[in-house]
């Protein structure tokens, strides 16, 4: 790694990056710029070779940081061998990458990055009566399974990362998952593999039979010379490869010589085992693109189970849960899967997995969970009552629970599959380190195992979480360590030697799953001995003479401990003034370190993180790859201008701090607060452009564009007008700003109105008495925009016996917090905190109808360093459905039925910074409320416009793509039906649609405020 100055004590070190700090190049070799210039022009390729682009493919979701030489996104089959044939002819190594989530360090090295899953996933057809589909490798496992669904098919193997996780890095590693008990590795489910060579010639491997296969061995290209080798390897090395592979299930160390010899590799019990054919695709399998380069492949599919449960066990000592699994397997599950307490609490302390805990009893330091498949409900009923029945009232057992509806989708998946994540999200420097997570002994030895591996850790001082695929002996024990520590990188290496001999002598595997990579492959020799291991040597020789596929991976002797990403020599320069508080992770640093590179930031079906992502598929624009390169930035790697740094501010340009991964990244990296705070550490040394400086202060011209309203929105839709926006305030000429009210219509001026009506009544003597106070905030949006959101906020409120009072501070700051301008922000905090912390501070809540500017006091008002009266006020702030919603506060509501013609289903697109801080919940529940109507929440995640996101220049073609995912279609189904409606609390959202629909939906509150029994007609 590289050495790196000091913490700063002025910002403008790390600012001005003038430290003499070794860097990724910043300038590229002659023979890299050949190389380069031959991509381009030789291929149809998208080319990256810019210190950015290398620096985002240095890291995976290892420990591991190396530069690459390059990076290429293949747009076809004939992209790769292209690609890989001018690497060969300029000497230098390629390396295959999908999703790179590889805990192992497989996906980074010294070499030309193919990066196969921006293009690469086309479906072919599907054999239904072979059950087999084609497929390329850079295909998303789950867009796969949500292709077969349909047809009643699916894939076998389920990885944790199924939603990001490419088919060509689950053969890499030979993934297997949760399910693996019943259904295998990758392995047993690869027919047949397009590949190129290490030269670029193409070849497809699939089964022969013995004629077929002496046809091939006779043969003297290329193709028959690897069959010949291979089968030539394993007859002389017959008797070594069936003393030397474990007999279990979970390996995926080495090479698949055992797929060779009939009969010895392990598959599931039931597995129905077809005749031995030769078929050199299993040797590819799990070869971690060291042996070729998969670009397509022909799978074995299943049939979906028709019924599913899920019986889930909590035990008080996890000794006890694992002395348990044999008697659980026993009564046939799919699957065990273990979560130790460690988990379980990072998850009750992460604000969107805490929710998830409804299958937890009582405090068990370790639960099981055996998911079930079954042909019909009555056999699903009798396993699982045979499981619940032998260990309800059990000594140790806590409780347990069974989910026969739902259980695929049951809450303890959604923490089971955050768990790497969520110790990854554990503050400070130590975290619990991948590199002998991956181990697999035969299951029935576990308990035995598992105190014999913590007292490795326990000698080493440190402790280690767990959890894990109990029913097939892999668990995932991850030792607390920091890797900046000198002393705790030589505890790494003393600790993966002894668990390496524990390991052998319990006769199983290093990887269970995770596969060699950098942190495994050097102890291939130690586990299946010299002989096999120079078999796996003479493989290697044969596929790449050259040593140009994944060097350094499965064949080699890694040092577990070089090449770390945050190793001693890393150090970071921080801003001596930062205006957010970073307490809770640490610090600034130490808040973008909290990204491990896991990637859920790379799902593009289903929740709201990384809106830019779903739509480009560029690294640069996931939550990981804006917090690579930040950490970058900060520890001196890039040769830029600091947080000032060009490329950093591309990075951060299409993030739309929509906050999702504030609460969807299990490991809370807020990218949204760590943008703001670089934007402003960039203004010191580059000041804003107009556009953002007026967005920040929209609160001190807004009342002059309202003074204005007729000529202003007049003007905004000229297209001079448009032009000149575009211009002058970077504002997209296709875009028209939204309408303001004159001064008379405002929000509050109908509010005023409103309040001396109200006190007439009250000296009349008509007034009821309310059941309390609260506060509306009347952000600038409502006030000047869409006065009806606030006036139906009034009625529903009034109608639930409460006085409304307005929250009257000048703005809250949502403008200037997502353009940087933070200083702008904070003052405005400032003064709202100073109005209402003593209006507040008798438990008054504060209810805002426009999400992000309540989401501004919820949480930025937390951060901005003023004290304990900003948390007073943030703990005061709620949505106004969510206390409509809530019959502590609103026992009764009068709100009547949908008449004939209007709408009984209602659609609500959240807002994304509402689903992040609060969820949906309420608001749904608020819509219920109503009689006789159907709520669903669109899984629309963000529309694209997100505050002057959507307006801005560069950005109108994403919005639009946003948009287009599910809201824009979800609007137009709604626009053919009278029964339906869709509703949405954002005012930024309901522009979107109306600029891409014609007609912007109601918020909540006003369809709620339009089924009110008796609407006051007061204006």
């Amino acid at each position: 790694m590289m050495a790196h100055p000091a913490i700063a004590t002025q910002p403008k070190s790390v600012l001005s990056s003038s430290s003499p700090v070794s860097r990724f190049t910043a300038s590229a070799s002659p023979a890299q710029r050949r190389l380069e210039q031959r991509l381009r022009e030789e291929t149809r390729c998208e080319v990256r070779f810019d210190p950015a682009a290398r620096g985002l493919y240095a890291t995976d979701a290892s420990l591991y940081q190396i530069e690459p030489v390059g990076v290429v996104l293949p747009r076809s089959r004939a992209d790769v061998a292209g690609a890989v044939r001018i690497a060969y002819e300029e000497g230098v190594a390629v390396l295959p990458r999908g999703g790179a989530t590889s805990l192992s360090g497989q996906t980074i090295g010294r070499a030309l990055i193919l990066d196969c899953s921006k293009y690469l996933r086309r479906i072919g057809v599907i054999d239904r009566e072979r059950r087999t589909v084609e497929v390329e490798t850079g295909l998303v496992l789950d867009h796969l399974n949500a292709h077969l669904e349909p047809l009643g098919l699916m894939f076998g193997p389920d990885v944790s990362t199924s939603d990001r996780a490419t088919i060509g890095g689950m053969i890499g590693n030979n993934s297997a998952g949760a399910r693996s008990l019943k259904y295998g590795k990758m392995v047993d489910h690869v027919e047949t593999l397009q590949v190129v060579l290490d030269d670029g010639t193409p070849a497809t491997f699939g089964p022969l039979d013995e004629s077929q296969l002496a046809a091939m061995i006779a043969r003297d290209d290329r193709v028959g010379r690897l069959h010949r080798v291979v089968a030539e390897v394993v007859e002389r090395n017959r008797v070594a490869i069936e003393a030397a592979f474990p007999r279990i299930l979970r390996r995926v160390s080495g090479y698949n010589l055992d797929e060779f010899v009939p009969g010895l590799p392990v598959r599931p019990a039931g597995w129905l085992v077809e005749p031995f054919r030769f078929n050199l695709a299993r040797l590819i399998v799990g070869s971690e693109g060291t042996l070729a380069v998969a670009v397509a492949a022909t799978l074995k599919l299943m049939p979906k189970p028709k019924a599913q449960g899920l019986v889930i066990l909590s035990f008080a000592t996890l000794i006890q849960s694992l002395e348990s699994v044999g008697e659980i397997v026993e009564t046939g599950p799919a699957s065990v899967e273990l979560v130790d307490r460690t988990i379980l609490d990072l998850a009750a302390r992460n604000p969107e997995y805490a929710r998830y805990l409804t299958f937890v009893e009582g405090r068990p330091e370790a639960v099981l969970a055996a998911q079930f498949h079954a042909e019909s409900d009555d056999e699903l009923r009798r396993m699982t009552d045979r499981l619940e029945h032998r260990f309800h009232g059990r000594a140790g057992v806590l409780g347990v629970r069974v989910n026969l509806k739902s259980s695929s989708k049951d809450d303890f998946w959604k923490v089971r599959k955050a768990g790497l994540s969520l110790l990854m999200g554990m503050v400070g420097d130590a975290k619990p380190v991948a590199f002998v997570e991956d181990t697999a002994v035969d299951p029935t030895r576990l308990p035995e195992f598992y105190r014999r591996f913590q007292a490795i850790l326990h000698r080493h001082g440190t402790v280690g979480s767990c959890y894990g695929h109990a029913d097939v002996g892999c668990l995932h024990i991850r030792p607390v360590l920091n890797t900046k520590d000198p002393r705790d990188v030589e505890k790494l290496r003393s600790i993966a030697r002894e668990v390496a001999d524990l390991v052998a002598e319990f006769g199983g595997a290093m990887s269970g799953e995770h596969g060699d990579g950098l942190a495994r492959s050097g102890w291939n020799q130690r586990l299946f001995g010299p002989t096999v291991y120079a078999a796996f040597q003479t493989v290697k020789q044969a596929f790449d003479p050259l040593n140009r596929l994944n060097p350094g991976k499965v064949v080699a002797q890694p040092d577990p401990g070089a090449d770390l990403r945050q190793g001693p020599d890393y150090h970071v320069v921080e801003p001596a003034h930062l205006m957010f508080d970073y307490t809770d992770q640490g610090g600034f640093a130490r808040a973008v370190e909290m990204c491990s590179g896991v990637g859920v930031c790379r799902k593009t079906d289903g929740g709201t993180m990384c809106p830019s992502y779903m739509v480009t598929r560029d690294e640069d624009h996931s939550t990981r790859g804006r917090a690579n390169l930040l950490r970058l930035v900060l520890s001196g790697a890039l040769p830029a201008d600091g947080l000032a740094s060009d490329d950093l501010d591309a990075a951060l340009d299409l993030c739309l701090g929509c906050k999702a991964c504030k609460t969807e990244c299990p490991s809370n990296v807020d990218l949204a607060k760590l943008k703001a705070e670089t934007l402003y550490q960039r203004y010191q040394v580059k000041p804003p452009k107009l556009g953002a400086r007026l967005m920040a202060r929209l609160h001190e011209w807004y009342p002059l564009a309202s003074a204005l309203a007729p000529i202003v929105n007049s003007a905004a839709r000229l297209k001079m007008t448009r032009r000149l926006n575009e211009w002058l305030l970077q504002i997209d000429h296709r875009r028209v700003l939204p309408a303001f009210v004159t001064p008379g219509r405002t929000f509050r001026a109908w509010f005023a109105r409103h309040r001396r009506e109200l006190d007439q009544t009250q000296e009349g003597g008509t007034a009821r008495i309310p059941q309390g106070k609260v506060i509306l905030l009347d952000d600038c949006f409502t006030n000047w925009h869409t006065p009806s959101v606030g006036i139906a906020a009034v009625r529903l409120l009034e109608a639930a016996g409460y006085q409304v009072e307005l929250a009257g501070i000048p703005c809250c700051g949502r403008p200037a917090v997502s353009k940087g301008l933070l200083d702008v922000a904070k003052r405005l905090a400032e003064v709202a905190v100073d109005r209402l912390e003593p209006r507040v501070a008798d438990g008054t809540p504060i209810l805002g109808c426009e999400p992000s500017c309540l989401a501004t006091l919820a949480d930025e008002f937390r951060d901005f360093k003023i004290g304990p009266r900003a948390l007073t006020v943030a703990q005061a702030a709620r949505m106004a459905d969510a206390f409509l919603a809530d019959p502590s506060c609103v026992p009764v509501l009068p709100l009547r039925a949908p008449e004939a013609g209007e709408a009984t289903t209602i659609h609500l697109h959240g807002h994304c910074q509402q689903k992040a801080l609060w969820g949906n919940a309420a608001s749904l529940t608020a819509l219920k409320r109503v009689p006789g109507v159907r709520v669903e929440a669109l899984d629309s995640g963000c529309c694209g416009m997100a505050g002057s996101f959507g307006y801005e220049v560069g950005h109108y073609e994403l919005s639009r793509a946003l948009a287009d995912r599910v809201l824009l279609p979800a609007v137009t189904r709604a626009a053919q039906s009278s029964e339906i409606e869709v509703v949405a609390p954002g005012f930024s959202c309901r522009s979107q649609i109306k600029d891409f629909h014609g007609q912007a939906p109601r918020h909540p509150l006003e369809w709620l405020a339009s089924r009110l029994e008796s609407p006051s007609t007061s204006t």
